[in-house]
């Protein structure tokens, strides 16, 4: 496995983890009717957290598709 590939796994592994959050936090919010600046501070953490590992992660494969396809003969 190349170093690519491995930075691929890692940013697969993190966005995951950071939709394995969010969709707690919604389980949280759906049974339970949490309020305040702390909750609204979690949320955005979330959703930041989120959309950095959702574009890491395409950014990674796109970049990893573009070079594969720059290899064939």
């Amino acid at each position: 496995m190349t170093t690519e590939a491995y930075r691929v796994a890692r940013a697969a592994t993190r966005l995951k983890a950071a939709f394995a959050v969010a969709v707690g936090m919604n389980l949280v919010e759906a049974t339970w009717d949490p309020s305040g600046l702390v909750w609204a501070a979690a949320r955005l953490a979330a959703t930041a957290l989120f959309t950095i590992a959702l574009v890491a992660y395409a950014a990674l494969r796109v970049r990893e598709w573009r070079r594969t396809r720059g290899e064939r003969p």
